[in-house]
């Protein structure tokens, strides 16, 4: 029989491998399936594998773009906020601009932006975004309107490495800002306040480095400023010791230059405590630094320490400052270069008994005295500033001694500078005075002049119709109307400077049109006596002047109505 047709296997690894080109001869590129460990490797299951593990992935993926929504064309506004360029090399207009976009979007977007934003651009570089010029402000706006968890967040890590970050400008904000909104919601961030109360309350070396450190000196004002009850009481109990006291560390803040704005502060938060000790030891402080102004109003930084008691001290203060010690020391002080600011700003501040008292028992008790005082290169700003308060009378005295001095060659340059402000001071007022005068003497005789005329009409005018009496009625309406307009301008007015003061001055003098009212305000009252108006301060007049001239105005609009009605 013959052999049945055996078909011939396709898949046969011999007939296969007979079928590869380099068996056969060909010149083809050799190919995978010249290794005979790969003969099965484009078998179905292979592509099966294939398209399963493509599924996978593009199925992950599309779970991924719904949760996220990271495509571009579909990014929320804040994302796209901060992956705008915040490199130094650009300008800083742009970056700035940036900053403030970044706040704005962040405090418009809602939470979920909020939370992607943080855990993907912040979580992870909350120092280095605290020490940037720009960026930080992104740290401030989260702490003051983000969640309380990505507040807290912050300040764990801003205050776990605070000795680091404190002495830098960017990061001594972020903490300030911090410190605000913990006092402002204590409950929100309980356990950082009092991290941070911890912090400020140690008495240690580091702490003294920081109270004399440009910047981390800020953090210790803020607190002076927002601290209230123990934990204020706690911080001037550790700064009172080192304030003009005797310490066996000779550690002193009231000569450094930047501690002594540390006591300023003290002095400036004074007034408003009502906690008994708390009041006490702020007193204390204010008093020590009062009996040790001598030497402090001779030093470069400590002498801004008496200036702010002058300015912003209690009245108790300032007058036992200047009482019992200013006084006495005035012409020492005021030679001294940086005691003559002190000198200048007690003048100022003081009033016009004590100045009184200055020019009769220290300043011009002897000619010596006062030559050594006008011309000194320091002490000529505090007497020119002398010559300005006094009074009249004394103003005499003060120019005679000048011309004194001058007719005997006896000024110096800076003698000289004293001699030609007291002229021109004086003279400035005393023209004023003239003018004022010279026109209330008009005034009073144009209203002598209207009230005769007035008695004159009252009979024609009795005798008026009924259309008379309703004009008459409309104008008296009419003037109230205009009359309350000026005292609505005259609360909007501004207070003029020195040169506009002196232009009005000069207008006044040229210009003698003026016509203005009999009695004058009592703008000023001090110590319960009048004070006349050529001694007044330049304040005083240009207050005066812008009466008059309001005055004027409504003389005007009344004999504009007065004519109107004539007619």
């Amino acid at each position: 029989m013959a052999n049945p047709h055996i078909p011939v296997e396709f898949n046969k690894d011999d007939d296969e491998l007979k079928c590869h080109p380099s068996q056969s001869g060909s010149t083809a590129t050799p190919t995978l399936f010249e290794n005979p460990n790969n003969s099965k490797a484009f078998c179905a299951q292979f592509f099966e594998d294939q398209l399963h593990q493509d599924d996978d992935e593009f199925d992950e993926l599309n779970q991924q773009l719904n949760q996220v929504l990271l495509n571009d064309s579909f990014k929320p506004s804040l994302a796209q906020a901060f992956t705008a360029d915040m490199s130094s090399y650009l300008s800083h207009e742009k970056l700035t601009k940036n900053s403030r976009k970044m706040q704005q979007e962040y405090q418009n977007a809602t939470l979920r932006e909020k939370e992607f934003v943080f855990n993907t651009y912040i979580k992870n570089d909350i120092e280095n975004f605290s020490l940037d010029k720009y960026k930080h402000y992104i740290l401030e706006k989260i702490i003051e309107v983000g969640p309380p968890s990505h507040k807290n967040l912050i300040l764990d890590r801003i205050y776990n490495q605070i000795h680091k970050l404190i002495k830098d400008l960017y990061a001594c904000k972020v903490m300030q800002k911090g410190l605000e909104v913990m006092i402002l919601n204590p409950q929100d961030s309980l356990e950082q306040l009092e991290n941070y109360l911890a912090f400020i309350h140690q008495d240690t070396v580091q702490m003294k480095k920081i109270y004399v450190d440009k910047i981390a000196n800020q953090i210790i004002q803020k607190s002076l400023e927002l601290l209230e009850g123990n934990n204020l009481l706690k911080l001037l109990q550790i700064l009172s010791k080192y304030i003009l006291s005797n310490n066996n560390e000779k550690f002193e803040l009231s000569t450094d230059q930047y501690g002594c704005l540390i006591v300023n502060k003290i002095i400036d938060i004074y007034p408003k405590q009502f906690d008994a000790q708390t009041k006490s030891i702020c007193n204390n402080i204010i008093v020590r630094a009062i009996e040790n102004c001598s030497c402090l109003t001779r030093r470069q930084y400590a002498n801004y320490i008496i200036q702010q008691i002058l300015e912003k001290g209690q009245e108790v203060h300032k007058r036992l400052l200047m009482d019992q010690y200013l006084i006495k020391d005035f012409i020492s002080m005021a030679l001294d270069k940086y005691g003559s600011n002190v000198a200048e700003k007690t003048i100022i501040y003081a009033g016009p008994q004590w100045r009184l008292k200055l020019w009769e028992e220290e300043v011009s008790i002897s000619e010596s005295s006062f030559k050594k005082l006008v011309n000194d290169q320091f002490a000529n700003y505090p007497v020119q500033r002398l010559f300005e308060y006094l009074e009249q009378q004394q103003r005499n005295e003060f120019i005679a001694l000048l011309n004194k001095l001058h007719g005997n060659n006896q000024l110096n340059n800076h003698g000289q500078i004293v001699m030609k402000f007291a002229q021109a001071n004086y003279s400035v007022k005393r023209y004023t005075h003239k003018i004022v005068q010279s026109e209330l003497n008009k005034n009073n005789k144009e209203k002598s002049n209207n009230n005769k005329g007035q008695k004159n009409l009252k009979q024609p005018q009795n005798q008026q119709s009924a259309p008379q009496q309703m004009q008459q009625q409309q104008q008296s309406l009419y003037q109230q109307q205009m009359q309350q307009m000026m005292l609505q301008q005259h609360s909007q007015l501004k207070q003029f400077d020195q040169q506009q003061y002196q232009a009005a001055v000069m207008q006044q003098m040229l210009i003698q049109q003026q016509q203005f009212l009999t009695q004058m305000p009592q703008l000023y009252n001090q110590d319960m006596h009048y004070m006349p108006y050529p001694i007044m301060t330049q304040e005083q007049q240009m207050m005066m002047l812008r009466w008059i001239q309001q005055q004027q105005q409504l003389c005007n609009a009344n004999i504009k109505f007065q004519n109107g009605q004539q007619k």
